[in-house]
């Protein structure tokens, strides 16, 4: 069934080195025969507040144009829908890994008609929950450690700049820097420690990085990778993401997960989908309820 009602949620600051290709998409399912809205997000969780806003039965599909973070805006605006319509994506981003993991790549026009018509599949979110606050859900992974360090630190003017030749920067300055400490965490009620750690639901991770090869999106639960922390062990961890084996390497344990209690160190940072989320500690579980997406068959 096509989906003659669009609406668009498009973060400019993400799409600034394309800024067309949002447009082209756009004029592509005008083509097509649909009648697209779009709405600009203008601060820090704007796109949560226009997703949420939907009126029921308004739209047949929700879309974020943007990077990562501006589709985990959305899919948490949605998440406070009844009866929510699909949510669509417009890779717009740095790394886009969502839009990886769902094979929406390619030109504005093969875009486009996957928007009107193509098949959708249930994702399983995480949640996020920290005493006193909202829950948060998030698409594919969260961390602690040398991810959350590099995401707490990269600067957003050189973000946008050098796209993923920041994180590079970061990356580089954060392992000069050194200094992390052990996390304690309990999964599924057992103790673990590790100085990082990466929970995810998804294959891959920055990008094209394939870090847990049996990870799904399409079942309720995470793989959780237990890192070490020296600077020698770090720039190993490096190596083995680049060569696609992370899961495999000597000293890199993964654990199958519903619930992670992440105790601290107290104020130590967590990122999730690519932006920093809250201080330690933090509750993270499966959430038992799916969202919708609009995906490559």
């Amino acid at each position: 069934m096509s989906r003659k009602r669009i609406l668009i949620i498009h973060n400019p600051t993400s799409g600034r080195r394309r800024a067309d290709f949002m447009s082209k998409v756009a004029v592509a399912l005008t083509d097509l025969g649909a009648r697209v809205d779009i709405m600009v997000t203008t601060h820090p969780s704007h796109g949560t507040e226009l997703a949420a806003a939907v009126e029921p039965n308004s739209q047949d599909a929700v879309v974020a144009a943007g990077g990562d973070g501006t589709i985990n805006e959305v899919m948490n605006g949605l998440a406070a829908l009844p009866g929510a319509p699909p949510m669509g994506i417009i890779p717009l981003g740095t790394a886009n890994v969502l839009a990886l993991e769902l094979g929406l790549t390619g030109k504005p026009r093969a875009i486009a008609r996957m928007l009107f018509d193509g098949p959708t599949r249930n994702i399983y979110p995480g949640i996020i929950k920290r005493q006193g606050q909202p829950d948060r859900l998030f698409a594919m992974m969260a961390g602690i450690g040398l991810d959350a360090r590099i995401v707490a630190g990269v600067s957003s003017s050189l973000k946008r700049f050098m796209g993923k030749g920041a994180y590079a920067i970061e990356t580089a300055r954060q392992w000069l820097k050194g200094g992390l400490p052990e996390y304690d965490m309990e999964i599924d009620g057992a103790p673990y420690k590790a100085g990082s750690a990466i929970i995810t639901n998804s294959r891959l991770y920055a990008g094209h990085f394939e870090i847990a090869p049996d990870a799904h999106m399409g079942t309720c639960g995470f793989k959780v990778l237990l890192l070490q922390g020296n600077r020698r062990q770090l720039l190993g961890n490096a190596l083995a993401m680049a060569s696609n084996c992370l899961a495999r390497k000597k000293g890199v344990r993964t654990v199958d997960a519903t619930k992670i209690v992440l105790a601290g160190p107290s104020g130590e940072p967590l990122q999730a989908d690519g932006d920093l989320i809250a201080p330690l500690p933090v509750t993270i579980k499966a959430s038992p309820k799916p969202v919708k997406v609009i995906a490559s068959s």
